[in-house]
């Protein structure tokens, strides 16, 4: 069974507990769940169901997911910041690399794997920090948008994690210009991007 429909049992269960690296678990057996179809320690707790039936109307009426429109312009605003961070991070690096050795300042300079590892150092860096921080980079704080998992909660450090990796497989960028609003990098993290008012 899929973790989003195990956890429709557990938001809702007594014995749930929460772990910061796991999320929801099952208080009894300190694990995540593994059941195929219910659950044998089950014990519904009426306040957590009536509680999570608020929080799904709450985010069915003031989430939903981002239109290809706006994830374009994510995409191209996030660049333009991207290039900024790496032209002034290869700045400083070639700078303070020209003060130990002029002739380590011509090898880097003409290096293009080494500038490649570079953008993608940057690139890493700026995905993951930001939006396992906040969920948001900040072409997502302009376009009013955010990363969520596939439960409308905020995605986990291994989530973003994936994530992050995802965008470097060719053509993510533009695996949710198709059918479907979201990308590669989102499928394959389980998390979507949401536009949030």
């Amino acid at each position: 069974m899929e973790r989003e429909k195990q956890l429709r049992f557990c938001k809702i269960c007594k014995n749930q507990k929460f772990d910061i690296k796991q999320g929801i678990i099952c208080g009894l057996t300190g694990q995540r769940a593994t059941f195929a179809l219910e659950c044998d320690q089950f014990e519904g707790d009426a306040k957590l169901k009536e509680e999570q039936t608020a929080k799904d109307l709450q985010n069915a009426s003031t989430n939903k997911i981002s239109n290809q429109g706006t994830r374009f312009a994510n995409y191209i605003l996030d660049s333009i910041f991207l290039m900024g961070f790496s032209f002034v991070g290869a700045f400083i690096l070639v700078f303070l690399l020209s003060l130990f050795s002029n002739q380590l300042f011509h090898v880097l300079n003409s290096n293009r794997p080494l500038i490649f590892f570079h953008v993608f150092v940057v690139s890493f860096l700026y995905y993951t920090i930001l939006e396992y921080a906040s969920g948001r980079s900040i072409a997502k704080y302009i376009t009013k948008t955010k990363v969520v998992t596939e439960n409308g909660e905020s995605p986990g450090f291994q989530a973003i994690l994936i994530r992050s990796l995802c965008r470097f497989i060719p053509f993510d960028a533009l695996s949710f210009l198709g059918g479907e609003e979201s990308g590669w990098h989102d499928r394959i993290s389980g998390t979507r991007v949401i536009s949030i008012k």
